[in-house]
This record gives structure tokens, sequence and C-alpha cells, in this order.
């Protein structure tokens, strides 16, 4: 046997230096992503408003005439508010997770997951989404994170 240490195939990289713009961007991403998430809440109560609206226009409406079809219509209607209502309040606390997330350095994963879905809702999500990827992506942001570059 030898008394040398075994070699490694893979070259030996040393570790990234500490950015100190790192914290700071980690930082404004998360608020970005606590008023996103604020948006997306504020959503809801455009959806529950224009609901209770529709609603009383239906409500409203004669029971026969040229009307009569929309009855027919209301429950895919419900169905439709319903679903864009329970989409929101999803993004609402995916965002607001996201936020604690980066705040914390742990789950980067599920960060970059979210980031990338977030580039879905143009133009605001798609620039926030953008931008948490680019900061991800630096080596020394994946050392923050205690993830391998």
């Amino acid at each position: 046997m030898s008394d040398y240490p075994p070699v490694s195939s893979q070259p030996h990289s040393p570790p990234p230096a500490a950015n100190p713009d790192d914290a700071s961007h980690l930082q404004i991403l998360a608020i970005f992503y606590y008023v996103f998430a604020g948006l997306n809440a504020f959503s809801v109560l455009l959806m529950g408003f224009y609901g209770v609206l529709m609603g009383a226009v239906f409500s409203a409406a004669p029971e026969s005439g040229p009307n009569a079809d929309m009855d027919a219509a209301l429950p895919m209607i419900i169905g439709f508010f319903v679903f864009f209502t329970v989409l929101c309040l999803l993004f609402a606390a995916l965002h607001f997770m996201v936020g604690q997330r980066l705040r914390q350095r742990r789950g980067f994963k599920f960060c970059q997951i979210v980031a990338a879905v977030t580039c879905l809702s143009i133009p605001f999500g798609t620039a926030l989404g953008v931008f948490t990827l680019i900061v991800l992506n630096r080596p020394t942001v994946r050392a923050l994170f205690g993830e391998r570059a």
C-alpha cells in the first residue's frame, strides 16, 4: 500500500469567495416576493368583488327572455371564479414562502422552481423570476444556501 492519499479524478476547485452584494440581492428579492404575494392576495379580493357583482347582475336578470341561456352558463362562470381564486391563493402562498426561504437561505431548489413558474406571470413576474434565477445561479449564492456549485 502507498502512504499517499488517493488521487481524485476531478480537479479540486476552491470554494467561491463571498460576495457582499449577494446578501443584499437576496434581501431585495425577498421583499419583491412579499410584494408579489400581496398583489396575488389583492387579486383574490378583486375576484371576490367581481363575483359578488356578477351574482347581483344574474339575480336581477329576468327568468325568461334572451337571458334564459345564462342559467346554464352560471355553473361554468362560478367554476371559473373558484379556479382562478384558488390559483391566486396558491401563488400568493408560494411567493410568500419563497420570500421567507430567500431570507433564511434555505430551499434552493424550491426557490428555483417557483422562480421559473413566476416567469409565466407577464410582465412583472417575468422580471422577478428571471432576476431570481440569475442571482440563484451565482456560485457564491449557491454557497450561501449550502449547495454545491
